[in-house]
């Protein structure tokens, strides 16, 4: 299994401190791709990297806020480069997310693009799989896609954790989320674990406050859940690299620890 960042930002970029994208990960394993989170202009990010998004089939969104959701931007560039390629735009384009996105993405994508008819759109091939407290599965190739609820936003936005199980080994991700069952479910066993890790070192109110972690709050989650290796994204670059680090590796977690960059390849064999 390949993952590459292609954002390990966050929604806002002070200049001179954080200069990365939002978060967007293309994840590769047995002949599929896997888009995690679809952030504002995550098709050049792909195109940067050589991926032709216009292939893309199966995107996981995280929650519906703008830096881990721009769906309706890139369904629509998605079905312009295809047709401009001479491409078949009525192709199954599969979204596992919250409820909430499942349900509203109609009247996102009547805003951004008022006027246009529903024949012009591939609602019959925009497949919607609405994983919000449920225990469903869903099969990707070789792979199976799960997902957790986690607690982000004082715990009024609708959000998730995903788990992916493959031959390869397991991943799993959270796009913003405090320290909950969920999360501590979903990265339970595994190999790799991408996490947003947005609270600054020593804020011990964020995780279960508005529901950003920590280093330390990611540490104590990684270790007590036996990850293999930790990835840390969606952080500001006002702590050091370093500082993070040492923060996470303080709660006695053994495993590997990095602080993501954007364009970082890490892979599971």
């Amino acid at each position: 299994m390949k993952v590459t960042i292609l954002g390990a930002g966050t929604c806002g970029n002070i200049p001179g401190v954080n200069d990365q994208m939002p978060p967007g990960f293309l994840v590769e394993f047995g002949g599929e791709h896997l888009l995690l989170d679809c952030s504002e202009l995550i098709r050049l990010r792909l195109t940067k990297i050589g991926f032709d998004y216009g292939n893309i089939k199966h995107i996981a969104i995280t929650h519906a806020h703008q830096d881990h959701c721009a769906l309706a931007h890139f369904v629509q560039s998605h079905l312009c480069v295809r047709t401009w390629t001479n491409r078949k735009t009525d192709v199954d384009i599969h979204v596992y997310c919250p409820t909430q996105i499942a349900e509203n993405f109609k009247s996102v994508w009547n805003f951004h693009l008022p006027g246009k008819k529903e024949r012009l759109l591939p609602f019959a091939k925009l497949n919607f799989h609405p994983l919000s407290n449920t225990n469903q599965t869903c099969k990707i190739g070789s792979g199976v896609l799960s997902a957790r609820n986690v607690y982000h936003s004082y715990g009024e936005v609708d959000s998730l954790a995903f788990r992916l199980e493959t031959p390869e080994g397991i991943l799993a991700y959270t796009g913003d989320s405090g320290d909950c069952p969920g999360l501590r479910e979903a990265a339970q066993d595994a190999d790799l674990l991408i996490t947003e890790a947005s609270a600054r070192i020593g804020d011990n109110i964020a995780s279960s406050g508005y529901g950003h972690m920590s280093p330390a709050d990611v540490g104590r989650v990684a270790s007590e859940s036996d990850v293999k290796k930790v990835v840390l994204v969606h952080y500001t670059s006002l702590d050091s690299d370093a500082d993070m680090i040492a923060d996470c590796r303080s709660t006695g977690y053994k495993g590997e620890i990095v602080v993501g960059k954007d364009f970082q390849v890490h892979e599971i064999k």
